[in-house]
């Protein structure tokens, strides 16, 4: 299986594995952005730390990007912790990063290196 879907308390985590492709991207974020759960948590952990190969190139950034700007409309102070090793989904997520930064929302997006860091970083922002 190449994505999970994990609903937690207050959020999702969205754990990749192995190929890792723009079509796969779409489909998990299909899914949790249809979920009507969405509404009601503060936060995404997508963990990319087992991918082992990419298909995904910059352009393929936008996309998924444009997906998550309709749910930002209306979810105010969400997180997004990403996780990732392999440095090719590093820069990647460096890329969303960037093009999340420019446009106008109260999320918070973060790079990790582990898993742990990230749920440290999540706790403690949902703690204020």
């Amino acid at each position: 299986m190449p994505n999970q879907i994990i609903w937690e308390n207050k959020g999702v985590l969205s754990r990749y594995t192995g190929l890792f492709s723009p079509e796969i991207h779409i489909d998990v974020l299909d899914k949790l952005f249809g979920d009507p759960r969405i509404d009601d948590i503060k936060y995404i952990i997508g963990d990319y730390s087992e991918v082992n190969d990419d298909l995904l190139t910059e352009d393929n950034v936008e996309y998924p990007l444009a997906m998550t700007m309709g749910t930002a409309s209306y979810l105010q102070d969400f997180k997004i912790a990403l996780v990732a090793k392999d440095k090719g989904i590093i820069e990647l997520c460096n890329s969303y990063i960037e093009l999340f930064r420019r446009i106008n929302t109260s999320w918070e997006v973060k790079l990790f290196d582990d898993i742990d860091t990230a749920r440290d970083w999540i706790a403690s922002v949902n703690d204020k």
